[in-house]
Parts: structure tokens; C-alpha cells; sequence
């Protein structure tokens, strides 16, 4: 039987959707879990930080 990974702090995930004004396929760091809500982390390509985003785990795609 597989087991589906639930997303968690410090997963690698892209949006489904945009989001505030990030489009859909934007890659992120989650930072915070809340639930169902988690608090993603969008950065550059030098690791800084340039939004935090509270997204529905519905609406994100886990990176592998």
C-alpha cells in the first residue's frame, strides 16, 4: 500500500494556481504548517527571501 506524502514544513512545492500575485507553476519553501494552510516562502535564485504566501495545500504541488 503507498502512502501519499502530505506536504510539511520545509517541502519543496509549486502553486497550482496564482496566488496573490505569483502565477501558477511559482516554486516556494514552506515555512510555517497551519493545516490545511501553510506559509510558503517564495525566494531568488540567491535564496532571498521576496514573499511569504499563505496558501490552501489544496492549491500546491509537492516538488520532487
Amino acid at each position: 500500500m503507498a502512502v501519499a506524502h502530505v506536504i510539511a514544513e520545509h517541502d519543496v512545492v509549486s502553486f497550482r494556481k496564482p496566488l496573490r500575485d505569483w502565477p501558477a507553476g511559482t516554486v516556494g519553501t514552506v515555512v510555517g504548517d497551519y493545516g490545511e494552510v501553510v506559509l510558503v516562502e517564495v525566494a531568488n535564485e540567491r535564496g532571498e527571501a521576496l514573499d511569504f504566501v499563505q496558501a490552501p495545500v489544496a492549491q500546491l504541488e509537492l516538488k520532487r
